[in-house]
């Protein structure tokens, strides 16, 4: 069993009261902090898993009456960034991002507004894959990123006044993606 850390956000500012249930809950692992208005869980969780220490924690939060809202990540970045953590020029990182430069198909920014942020996972394996550069984005920060945007996506689906089936939408979404797969597989055959 490993200690697993992370940090997850909660849907609100506990009172003196709350942060009492939280602990009782069984978030003695956890240290609350809060950054302007936002309320924070630093945990280090021991669990066979990453995977499962999430899930715990999601588990534990809720039990004492709170959502979490996300979890606390760095996958979204800038073109500086990438070339930071890449070892290159910025003016490299946005040739390679354009097309301009290297073999096609970097990853489209997540972003759009003028602002072109993109997922450091998907960055970095498309590094790893046409440059060799190690993977820098790990299993740890493709589950943390990952985790944060299903929890992000959970919040959000409970919002509204209809309730969005997000087992089903998630369901539908790797039937077309086993589908493409497929269908890229075939085409590749002799």
């Amino acid at each position: 069993m490993s200690t697993h850390t992370f940090t997850v956000l909660l849907d609100r500012t506990p009172t003196d009261d709350e942060q009492d249930r939280l602990y009782e809950a069984g978030l003695d692992d956890a240290a609350l902090e809060i950054d302007h208005g936002a309320a924070l869980l630093h945990v280090d969780r021991a669990s066979s898993s990453l995977d499962q220490a999430i899930l715990s924690v999601v588990r534990d939060v809720h039990s004492a009456g709170f959502r979490v809202s996300g979890l606390q990540q760095d996958d979204l970045v800038s073109l500086k960034t990438i070339a930071q953590r890449a070892g290159r020029t910025y003016e490299s990182m946005r040739l390679l991002a354009t097309g301009q430069r290297g073999p096609g198909g970097f990853p489209a920014p997540l972003s759009g507004d003028g602002w072109s942020l993109h997922s450091w996972s998907l960055v970095a394996g498309w590094l790893r894959e046409h440059y060799g550069l190690s993977d820098a984005a790990d299993d740890y920060s493709r589950t943390i990123a990952v985790a944060d945007l299903m929890a992000r996506a959970q919040l959000i689906a409970q919002s509204g006044p209809r309730r969005i089936d997000l087992e089903s939408l998630m369901l539908g979404l790797q039937l077309i993606e086993d589908e493409l797969q497929n269908d890229t597989d075939r085409r590749r055959q002799p």
